[in-house]
């Protein structure tokens, strides 16, 4: 079960205490190490110093992070003082000693009345979960573009409501926010009061819960570039290519739920750790605390993390050395990794990062900061990954990873004795759209079939672009019967798809095969048989699915 934020909150605070309480328990502890630094009789001052040094260095790293940045400041220049004592190998006077003490007798242990900040609307605006079908506000006067425009995102199954007047728009925005606004800036005085309600509805805020797509004429810079400060999150250039604007819509549905983005957190200070794993989940991510270096191949075949959060500074291991670790491991290589320390010299900082490391947060950092940053790194990291796998156009698997995939189900169904069916799909008379509409348009064809396999299947369903106008299925758990009403379902919302070519409008169809998976058979053989069944579909007379005899 996940953690509410209020307990969250109620974690934070505790911890903020437990760490006051235990620098009070450590405070006597440093002071009497300083003072046996004074005494002359004290052999190996170096140690001592280093030793020392090494408090004060985590200090101001942890210190601002539970609300005492004066404490941590000080515990920097402690920091740096022991520092150029080492460097220079030369001990320290009584004087230089003295004014030591008094800096630290200066510190004051009481921290600061500011409570810890809150991420609730950063946990808001990422991870709100809700259906793959979106409420969108449409602001078109031109009916050809608004009734294409709506007779495709209705057919995905979204709630469409289509506006040519502000007044009416303004009404509605009032009732109820949607999704996604479409904002055609074609007309000056729409775009005049479709910019008011942008504002006024703060559209073009990162926080925003709706999106905003705009509709321009022109494909240069300077319009990009306006979107942009807009605040949209899409730009579509007229005639719309209403299967690209539905398939932003998809996307963007889908990321809402997607699963949480892991984190895995490697610090030796345990609290420290605690505290960064709490800031993270309040932001809708899910993270795991290692404080032992050695264990971390074992947590990273556990956890699978998105990003690393790496502590520069450790025992027996350095940050970077670890990183360099990881890195061996190709598995691994994709993983960004973020350095963590209260080191401020740039030089250092940059050494770090040349050692396999992907960014570096300097302590103490802000608990926004803190998930902004990593929510960034991990989005970026999952979008780089998905395209590694991804057919470019559709968004779906490549030939090779689907083949992958589909066969550690078959190995998986053959394990549980549950039904897996492999479907053939092929998109009927193709050649004569790209022939009669252009390969643009039948790119356009391509990515709305996409689009519906993907909002019409299961989570669990593999979807490939398997060459040319050809998909392949596979749907784990799931009778040859069932498999039939589901893609036949899908072939009938296809058929209805409206499209629009230069010289006409005009609809298309596909040709399914459905077989059940033999797991004495292979990926290839079980593919054929779906391959067999589709060409039968194709000889009495296209537009339908046929079921492969077992």
């Amino acid at each position: 079960m996940a953690t509410s934020p209020q307990d969250i909150q109620v974690q934070l605070e505790q911890l903020r205490q437990d760490y006051q309480t235990s620098l009070q328990q450590q405070w006597p502890d440093l002071m009497a190490e300083l003072r046996q630094l004074m005494q002359p009789s004290l052999e190996d001052w170096q140690a001592t110093a280093l030793s020392l040094k090494q408090h004060f260095h985590t200090l101001a790293g942890s210190a601002g992070t539970f609300g005492m940045h004066q404490l941590g400041q000080q515990a920097k220049a402690l920091e740096l003082e022991l520092t150029s004592w080492l460097e220079a190998k030369q001990r320290p006077e009584t004087e230089q000693c003295q004014h030591l003490l008094e800096m630290m007798e200066e510190i004051s242990l009481q921290t600061s009345t500011s409570t810890p900040e809150a991420t609730t609307s950063f946990q808001q605006q990422f991870k709100d979960e809700q259906e793959q079908k979106a409420l969108i506000y449409m602001l078109e006067d031109d009916e050809q573009t608004g009734e294409q425009l709506r007779l495709t995102l209705a057919t995905f199954g979204h709630e469409v409501r289509w506006y040519k007047a502000c007044s009416e728009l303004q009404q509605a925005f009032e009732q109820k926010m949607p999704d996604i606004f479409v904002l055609d800036l074609a007309c000056p005085i729409k775009h005049q009061h479709g910019c008011g309600l942008i504002k006024e509805y703060e559209l073009d805020s990162a926080s925003a819960r709706t999106a905003l797509f705009v509709i321009g004429e022109k494909d240069g810079f300077d319009d990009y570039l306006a979107a942009v400060r807009m605040g949209a999150k899409g730009y579509f250039v007229k005639p719309i290519n209403a299967g690209a604007l539905e398939a932003r819509v998809q996307r963007m549905l889908l990321q809402r739920l997607q699963a949480p983005f892991r984190v895995l957190i490697v610090d030796d200070d345990v609290m420290l750790a605690q505290h960064y794993k709490l800031v993270i989940e309040q932001a809708g991510l899910v993270a795991e605390v290692l404080t032992e270096p050695g264990q971390v191949f074992k947590g990273l075949k556990s956890f699978q993390p998105d990003v690393i959060l790496l502590d520069v500074n450790m025992p027996d291991c350095s940050g970077p050395e670890l990183a360099q670790l990881i890195r061996f491991q190709d598995e691994w290589l994709g993983v960004p990794i973020i350095y963590l320390s209260s080191e401020t010299d740039s030089q250092r900082q940059l050494d770090a990062l040349v050692k396999a490391g992907d960014d570096f947060l300097s302590k103490p950092i802000t608990d926004q900061a803190l998930a902004v940053t990593v929510f960034a790194r991990a989005q970026r990291a999952r979008q780089l990954a998905e395209m590694m796998t991804r057919d470019s156009l559709t968004g779906l698997l490549q030939h090779a990873n689907i083949k992958d995939r589909l066969s550690d189900e078959i190995a998986k169904a053959s394990r549980s004795r549950e039904p897996l069916v492999v479907v053939m799909l092929d998109i009927d008379h193709f050649k004569r759209v790209n022939d009669e509409h252009g390969h643009l348009m039948g790119d356009q064809v391509i990515t709305s079939l996409a689009n519906l396999l993907k909002q019409q299947l299961r989570k669990s369903d593999l979807v490939g672009r398997y060459g040319g106008e050809e998909f392949l299925l596979g749907l784990p758990d799931c009778p040859p019967e069932k498999a039939h009403k589901i893609v036949d379902a899908i072939r009938q919302k296809f058929k209805q798809l409206p499209f629009t070519g230069d010289k006409s409008s005009f609809n298309c169809t596909f040709s399914a095969g459905i077989a059940l998976v033999n797991s004495k058979l292979s990926t290839d053989e079980n593919i054929d048989r779906a391959d067999q069944a589709m060409y039968q579909a194709k000889e009495q007379g296209r537009n339908r699915v046929v079921l492969a005899d077992n």
